[in-house]
């Protein structure tokens, strides 16, 4: 079994069509050129953790074709919400909408050959700027500065983590790897520590995959590599130029 990683596929939505050209010429017909990669490089055990921002739909039912798109690529893939998922309410009602392939997480955990996958949202982490986000509707002037509102929903998502890192370990299963499946990235643009980089030194993951980031200059700013016992992996789909990374091999 190997796992591959992208994040960020953006999909259109439904009814409501968003392309995705007016972010620049590396997203142009990137949904076709996606799917072209992974049926070359998937093998029938392979999966496919998809980190987040997955269709512009605004509601669950203007989702189905996207999430049947998903359904439709080869082997087993794994996804979490990211923060332009509006179309994803209640984890069970999503989970209802999937295909047999497709596993959902929210902040908890699935099992494949040996492998534990924990997965969950993340958030900016204290030391990053604000809403600087490439895909939102309207940039603005100048970044906004990190929030109070930045900080309660960090440390919500930072116990979230808590939680699925612990039902796992609570479940009495036993795995060979811990990957740690994020959207945002766990750390700042300073590569400081965070509450997630604690909780993935404290478990043990070996590997923690994530998205969001989007253009060359915030590609930069992602931290890749080893850390301590976990490698670090950036997967959006702009940084991986739309063909899936491989993540781990088993």
């Amino acid at each position: 079994m190997r796992l591959f990683g992208i994040g960020d596929l953006h999909l259109p939505g439904g009814p409501r069509a968003k392309g995705m050209e007016r972010f620049g010429p590396a997203w142009q017909d990137h949904a076709a050129r996606l799917a072209a990669a992974w049926q070359e490089l998937a093998r029938p055990d392979d999966v496919l953790l998809l980190a987040g921002d997955l269709s512009w739909a605004m509601n669950l039912e203007e989702a189905r074709a996207d999430l049947a798109w998903i359904e439709a690529l080869p082997g087993r893939k794994v996804i979490i919400r990211g923060n332009h998922d509006f179309w994803w309410s209640a984890v069970s009602r999503v989970r209802r909408a999937l295909g047999p392939s497709v596993v959902a997480l929210q902040h908890d955990h699935v099992l494949i050959e040996g492998t534990a996958i924990v997965g969950t949202r993340g958030w900016q982490c204290p030391g990053s700027l604000g809403s600087a986000d490439l895909m939102a509707e309207e940039t603005p002037a100048a970044p906004a500065a990190y929030s109070e509102s930045d900080r309660r929903i960090y440390q919500r998502e930072v116990e979230r983590l808590r939680l699925g890192l612990e039902g796992l370990r609570r479940s009495g299963a036993s795995w060979r790897r811990l990957v740690v499946l994020l959207h945002y990235p766990p750390m700042n643009p300073e590569r400081q520590e965070s509450g997630f980089t604690r909780l993935l030194d404290q478990h043990g993951a070996d590997l923690c995959v994530h998205g969001h980031l989007h253009g060359a200059a915030a590609h930069l700013t992602a931290f890749e590599g080893r850390r301590l016992n976990t490698e670090y992996r950036c997967v959006s789909a702009d940084r991986v130029a739309m063909r899936p990374a491989l993540v781990l091999e088993a």
